[in-house]
């Protein structure tokens, strides 16, 4: 009787199998590999792309709140322009001092535009290049005795300095000091106050200065 040695094919098939068990196992690694290499590049755009997004959207927010308070300084300006109208309006209607000195009190807050304008401007010893606009009237008292008080707001101290030259170089006011400056909350503008008297004869001198 002849007898087969089947030891070695069994230890083939053993190989065999833990061969395949063994490939199997690296497959699923590297199928999970795959997997979460795939997941993560997914996510990683997902989330490059919702940067994005929240920093597109962090910008409009920024630019809206500039156009926000751009917005409020041209109301806040308007109400201040409105106002200081308003002032010389009342100042005109109630006969404050003569035509000409509130005339002359408008033209220090109007800027020089041309060069006519300019040269009248230089002639008072006026800087034509200030922009008085950065300059609001709040309000204008006038005492039986010719002395007046007035209170206003500037953008900055500079502006203030300005404003008082022309007062000082003005035809129709003089002795005018400045009481008191001081910085406020609102937008970074300073309050002050000054005091003077009128000067009615600037009169004879107003003509013969800006013709």
């Amino acid at each position: 009787m002849i007898r087969v040695n089947l030891l070695p094919v069994r230890k083939a098939r053993r190989r065999s199998r833990g061969l395949v068990q063994l490939l199997l196992f690296f497959g699923v690694i590297v199928f999970q590999v795959i997997l979460l290499t795939v997941t993560y590049f997914y996510f990683a755009v997902d989330r490059d792309q919702l940067r994005t997004q929240v920093s597109e959207s962090e910008e409009e927010v920024a630019e809206l709140e500039k156009q926000t308070e751009e917005l409020d300084r041209l109301q806040e300006e308007a109400r201040r322009l409105q106002a200081q109208y308003d002032i010389l309006a009342s100042l005109e209607d109630r006969r404050v001092g003569p035509v000409p000195m509130l005339d002359e009190l408008q033209l220090m807050l109007t800027p020089a535009v041309g060069a006519a304008e300019r040269r009248v401007a230089e002639r008072r010893g006026w800087d034509p290049d200030w922009e008085p606009r950065r300059v609001w009237l709040d309000s204008f008292q006038e005492s039986e005795d010719n002395r007046f008080v007035l209170d206003g707001y500037a953008a900055d101290t500079d502006d203030v300095a300005q404003f008082l030259q022309r007062m000082t170089n003005a035809n129709y006011f003089r002795n005018v000091e400045l009481d008191h400056i001081s910085q406020t909350g609102d937008h970074g503008l300073v309050s002050f106050h000054m005091y003077g008297e009128f000067d009615y004869s600037g009169f004879d001198s107003d003509d013969e200065q800006d013709s």
